[in-house]
């Protein structure tokens, strides 16, 4: 049976206008996220997901007080060939779910589904739950910088460009285009 969770507080939502509201919910020692719709469908946000890199969405919950720590990830990609979404949910304990989705609308409903993001013997938790939403990939970034390098004419790290590898150093490296934190206390039995 799923619990209705009690969300305490937001802490504070950088770099979004509309401030996020996800729903956290319970089943059987486990902590759910659902997040809205509206999320997705933020100008900064779409305009991303629209650019053919992988959109990439970590959500780290941790329990106050402990080191105990869980959480999800998504991988939003839309295959400007093929003209569909390539997406993959990863969940705290690795559970995958990877689809291809033919449309925005049916994206907007997969992305809605609860994620499974801690699980705790304890009764009762209380969670710092984090949102980070990411330009491109870790693969993506690394292809980056490689092609860099290369155009640079630097084959190797020692080949002489302090410069090109400057410039890989400082800005080819995926900094979180919005971040949101809420803290939520949950009855988990």
């Amino acid at each position: 049976m799923v619990k209705r969770a009690l969300v305490a507080v937001a802490l504070f939502a950088a770099s979004v206008h509309a401030e996020v509201r996800p729903a956290f919910s319970t089943a059987s020692g486990v902590a759910l996220i659902s997040l809205p719709a509206s999320f997705l469908q933020q100008a900064a946000i779409r305009k991303q997901l629209e650019t053919g890199l992988t959109t990439v969405i970590t959500i780290i919950a941790r329990q106050r007080g402990t080191t105990n720590a869980g959480g999800a990830r998504f991988e939003i990609r839309y295959d400007l060939w093929d003209e569909v979404w390539l997406v993959k949910k990863i969940e705290f304990d690795g559970r995958t779910d990877q689809q291809r989705i033919a449309t925005f609308d049916a994206l907007l409903k997969w992305w809605h589904n609860p994620a499974r993001i801690f699980a705790s013997s304890d009764a009762r938790v209380s969670l710092n739950v984090e949102l980070r939403v990411l330009p491109f990939s870790s693969a993506e970034e690394q292809d980056a910088r490689e092609w860099i390098s290369k155009s640079g004419g630097v084959a190797t790290p020692s080949a002489g460009g302090s410069f090109v590898q400057m410039l890989i150093a400082t800005t080819i490296t995926a900094r979180p285009i919005v971040m949101v934190k809420w803290n939520v206390d949950l009855q988990l039995r």
